[in-house]
């Protein structure tokens, strides 16, 4: 029985904190190369965190010992979002997702297919072909209007849907600040403060939207078994808040710039062309490019991990993008390689962590792909995409994951009026 090598260091003098925010990559790589292992220890928010970077590692800490982790979000979000799935642990949460997968059956996400199919041909048509555009910025627009759409009965020709959008945004930023919730006369209110008044102003035209009774989505997540009014509400502001929009508007770009390059035209034609393929391509971007970095949890009980004892009462960062580039599981890691899908790595689709993986997965994982799939054919449908040559595609990777610069992409008219258009 080994210990888990690095150090804690002492309380304050030893956190480690701010060099990983500064650069968590770096942080990562330097870690790894010092202690010759992807589990290490270090302090990270004046807790000894075990930092966990290897696939087979992690896949056993979300299944097989998940009984012995509690999630570790509470702390820093539970007031933003109020109680809701993230931030129950034991028999609460399973009984909580029991409940919850209904709204995500195969056969409700059949049913959500017209409302995004709608919005994303209304979002094509309007893009001006020939003129470039920022990326990142398209794709979390249309990914806003597809959830609000979804999940509200937001209509976008309303006032009051670029009201709703602008508080996701404050209610987000409350999640990156520094939680003081601080209000001083005369002086602008912190970030926290202010996402906190958004999710008060956000929970009150959700309560507005069930009592005009204008849409399916929340009065059937009112009909749902054993959910409280307040479980209600929360859930409604959590599938309504800009973390998903988020999270689909990073994997959509990680796609563009791997398509968009130059040279790279036969993959966009073989997404058109080839289902397989289209899904090799979506794995292998989810691979490199997962939209967060990790996830944090809390040790209740010690276990054995890998050879290591990892102690009840210490913190653990678990690190999506080193497991994603684990050599002991994916040959050139670093290489960006969709037909790895098809050979060596064909049955290891449970190695990727984007939604999770075990009693905790993501339960919206279904509808989430359903997005991105409808999303990229619609676009690839009617554009060649043409990633603008010269941009700093350096990446940062907190909150989420997504170029440093503004990516800019051309969309070039697939076919003229004679051509025949796939369906």
């Amino acid at each position: 029985m080994a210990k888990v090598p690095g150090s804690a260091g002492l309380p304050l003098l030893g956190d480690r904190s701010y060099d990983f925010y500064k650069d968590p990559i770096k942080f990562q790589l330097k870690h790894l190369e010092q202690t010759k292992s992807r589990i290490f220890l270090s302090r990270f928010l004046n807790m000894p965190t075990v930092f966990v970077g290897s696939n087979k590692a992690l896949k056993e800490i979300l299944t097989d010992n998940s009984d012995k982790l509690n999630l570790g979000y509470k702390q820093f979000m539970g007031e933003i979002y109020g109680s809701n799935i993230l931030f129950t642990d034991g028999d609460y949460a399973q009984g909580l997702r029991s409940t919850l997968k209904h709204l995500f059956t195969p056969d409700s996400v059949t049913s959500y297919k017209d409302t995004i199919e709608r919005i994303v041909k209304k979002s094509v048509a309007s893009i001006d072909s020939g003129a470039s555009l920022c990326a990142y910025q398209h794709f979390k627009k249309l990914s806003i209007e597809i959830c609000l759409s979804l999940f509200l009965g937001l209509n976008f020709n309303d006032l009051e849907a670029d009201i709703i959008t602008e508080l996701t945004t404050t209610h987000w930023h409350g999640i990156i600040s520094v939680p003081v919730a601080l209000k001083i006369p005369k002086m602008s209110e912190s970030s926290y403060s202010k996402a906190l008044d958004a999710k008060r102003k956000l929970l009150d035209i959700i309560q507005k939207r069930r009592d005009e009774k204008c849409h399916s989505f929340p009065q059937k997540v009112e009909t749902l078994p054993d959910l409280e009014e307040v479980l209600v509400n929360n859930h409604l502001l959590l599938f309504t808040s800009a973390l998903v929009p988020k999270a689909l508007s990073s994997i959509l770009t990680s796609f563009l710039i791997e398509v968009g390059e130059k040279g790279k035209e036969d993959l966009q034609d073989s997404i058109l062309n080839d289902d397989e393929m289209f899904e090799c391509i979506l794995l292998e971007i989810l691979r490199v490019y997962p939209p967060f970095l990790g996830g944090r949890r809390i040790i209740t009980q010690d276990f054995m991990l890998d050879g290591y004892k990892l102690s009840s009462g210490h913190a653990m960062l678990y690190l999506t993008y080193l497991a994603h580039r684990d050599p002991d599981i994916f040959d050139h890691p670093d290489e960006f390689i969709p037909l790895r899908w098809l050979n060596k790595n064909k049955n290891d689709r449970d190695k990727l962590f984007c939604f999770g993986c075990g009693p905790r997965n993501c339960l919206g994982q279904d509808l989430v792909w359903s997005i991105l799939k409808t999303v990229i054919k619609e676009l690839l449908c009617k554009y060649k995409l043409i990633l603008e040559s010269g941009q700093n595609l350096s990446y940062k990777w907190l909150p989420v994951s997504r170029p440093i610069g503004n990516v800019m992409v051309k969309f070039e008219p697939r076919h003229t009026n004679n051509d025949d258009v796939p369906t």
